[in-house]
């Protein structure tokens, strides 16, 4: 006779686990949070080690396989030079910062190929200079645009504003797809990426992100409704990109999660993968948008 299934067991061990996804999430969220509404100081400190994390993840991946030539560590401290000179040239205190950063980080990886009789050299000059396009300079565009818009709302340049719009509508976005995926989801959306995203989920999304912009839209009437509800449709169109692409290259590398910082949700690259496609389309969205 076979024994009968401990349900119970089960049934707590689900539990816990959605205890600890909700109070890792929640913590996730204050974190965000103190990064933006503390000042920009607090966002310096906040996404820098976002930043360093994130680019940490991915290396760490890129590298699953293969060892490269050029060190992870490299890669992290001058991506986190470079996002630290952005902020330098925000705030007017050394504008050659930036420049010479990037400079110096492009010498060292040509110096590399030159000097390094390695084979596989220049993947590693790709591998490293993508991680840069695709981590690096999203955040570093989202500190532009918490400087280039409404400075007289908070003083001293800096404004969570539009930041706090572009990841309330990220969170909303994500978790209606989830959420309405999971109960109502028959349709895949591009089931080779990403199996578990559906139509229904990614439509929903969308919905319910266009519903968080009205409340934007009353809370800061300082921009129209029709401004608000565009930001919306483009950070649920590019952050559900961005997802699909994080999910491409854990995929490609044979990787569950990009890392286990945030427990019950994977690495910090997990979280911020709709940001990193979102902020140049909203940047680009919001320039567009006040020149007229």
């Amino acid at each position: 006779m076979n024994p009968k299934p401990r349900r119970g067991k089960n049934s707590l061990m689900n539990i816990k686990d959605i205890f600890t996804r909700a109070g890792a999430g929640i913590i996730y969220i204050l974190v965000i949070l103190l990064g933006l509404l503390g000042g920009r100081f607090s966002f310096l400190a906040v996404f820098g080690t976002v930043l360093g994390f994130g680019l940490f993840e991915f290396y760490r991946m890129m590298e699953k396989d293969t060892s490269h030539a050029i060190s992870k560590i490299f890669n992290i401290l001058l991506g986190v030079l470079i996002f630290f000179s952005v902020f330098l040239y925000l705030e007017d205190l050394c504008t050659y910062t930036l420049p010479a950063s990037i400079l110096i980080y492009l010498l060292i990886l040509i110096a590399s190929a030159i000097f390094l009789r390695r084979h596989d050299i220049l993947h590693g000059i790709i591998y490293s200079v993508f991680g840069q396009i695709y981590i690096t300079m999203p955040l570093s565009l989202l500190m532009l645009i918490s400087y280039s818009y409404q400075p007289d709302l908070t003083g001293n340049g800096y404004d969570w504003i539009p930041v706090l719009a572009l990841f309330v509508f990220l969170w909303v976005n994500d978790t209606a797809a989830y959420f309405i995926g999971s109960l109502t989801g028959k349709h895949k959306l591009i089931e080779h990426i990403s199996p578990k995203k559906s139509v229904e989920g990614f439509v929903a999304g969308i919905l319910f992100t266009l519903l968080g912009s009205l409340i934007f839209a009353r809370l800061y009437p300082g921009f129209s409704v029709a401004f608000w509800m565009g930001f919306a449709v483009v950070v649920s169109l590019f952050g559900t990109l961005g997802d699909l692409f994080e999910s491409l290259i854990k995929r490609t590398c044979n990787v569950k999660d990009a890392g286990q910082l945030i427990p019950g949700h994977g690495g910090i690259l997990d979280r911020i993968d709709s940001l990193l496609v979102a902020v140049p389309a909203v940047y680009l969205y919001l320039i567009l948008f006040l020149s007229f």
